[in-house]
């Protein structure tokens, strides 16, 4: 059940990430853009690394592994966290982030960005990458309140 869900969020993530950058290349030539607000715009960028454009020659396999060891996280803390929704939602999140731009590196031999903010530019899977990263973040740093709080709350023996 909880792999379903998870691909739920993810294939959505994917389908939206994809359909955004579709409309970007097709309707903008690399370099092209319009003004939103502030230093906000919609502007054709083609990135061909990682992490800010580095590591060009080495994204898709970098991206694989990545996309392999969150699953591989995602496996080991639903079994101990019984599926949250919290775990499912955010584990959906970096998986069709992964996805959106995996595929992208995989087709196109780059990722489309396309929201730009002063220097920096990402897209929708950029963001889901990010959302789903703080929801497993809070929802590992509430298990291990949860854990101290239960160590805590036991007596303690004292020896004679």
């Amino acid at each position: 059940m909880r792999w379903s869900a998870l691909s739920v969020i993810a294939l959505a993530v994917l389908a939206v990430d994809q359909a955004l950058k579709e409309s970007v290349r097709s309707n903008l030539e690399p370099g092209e853009g319009t003004q939103l607000f502030g230093s906000y715009s919609i502007q054709h960028i083609q990135n061909f690394g990682v992490a800010g454009g580095g590591l060009e020659t080495k994204a898709l396999p970098l991206a694989v592994l990545a996309m392999l060891a969150v699953l591989g996280l995602y496996e080991f803390l639903a079994r101990r966290g019984h599926g949250r929704v919290s775990l499912v939602v955010g584990f959906g999140l970096l998986v069709g982030g992964g996805l959106g731009n995996l595929v992208d590196r995989a087709r196109l031999g780059l990722v489309t960005d396309f929201i730009r903010s002063g220097p920096n530019a990402f897209n929708v899977a950029d963001i889901a990458i990010f959302a789903g990263g703080v929801v497993v973040l809070a929802w590992l740093a509430a298990a291990l309140v949860r854990m101290w709080m239960r160590g805590s709350s036991q007596p303690t023996s004292k020896g004679a």
